[in-house]
């Protein structure tokens, strides 16, 4: 299946999750103290992507003067927005979800998740762009001559056998 299609189940899923542990939780609490909590939720979703936006902004202001660390900090930018988004949407997986984004503690947690998800969606594109990338090089080329050996014939299975094509 291609990738979208999985995203699409990915989402379906997670929708019928969220409805079915708010359900649950509706039939365990009643419905008007399972709205107060998924309403206190938002407004802690709001108030940490405020106070955590603004730490996230100024430390993307302090990176321009520290190019090193301007990777980690656009990273913990863009998580501090995604997690306070998902606090705000209604339902318990996605608060989860939304905390460990937001909060410093477990940031670093959900920065490695995220890196090893885009890691293996797009190591296919990084490998052929390194093929690229040492083709075009002129310093990739061994410069050599073949040398005919009459005693020695190889066999085809003879693991010293280098098999290509050869360059001029």
């Amino acid at each position: 299946m291609r990738k979208a299609t999985w995203v699409l189940v990915g989402l379906g899923v997670l929708a019928v999750a969220e409805i079915a542990l708010l359900v649950w939780v509706a039939g365990e609490i009643g419905v008007g103290w399972t709205l107060l909590v998924l309403l206190a939720l938002a407004a802690v979703g709001g108030f940490l992507l405020r106070r955590e936006g603004g730490k996230a902004w100024a430390s993307l202001r302090e990176a321009r003067d520290d190019p090193d660390a301007v990777g980690r900090k656009v990273s913990d930018a863009a998580l501090v927005l995604v997690g306070g988004l998902l606090l705000m949407l209604p339902g318990f997986v996605t608060d989860v979800l939304g905390i460990l984004c937001l909060v410093p503690a477990t940031r670093p947690l959900a920065r490695r998740g995220i890196q090893a998800v885009l890691n293996a969606a797009t190591r296919r594109y990084r490998d052929q762009a390194d093929l690229l990338e040492t083709k075009l090089r002129p310093d990739t080329v061994v410069r050599g001559e073949a040398v005919e050996d009459a005693q020695r014939r190889p066999r085809p299975d003879d693991p010293t056998v280098i098999r290509g094509e050869v360059e001029r």
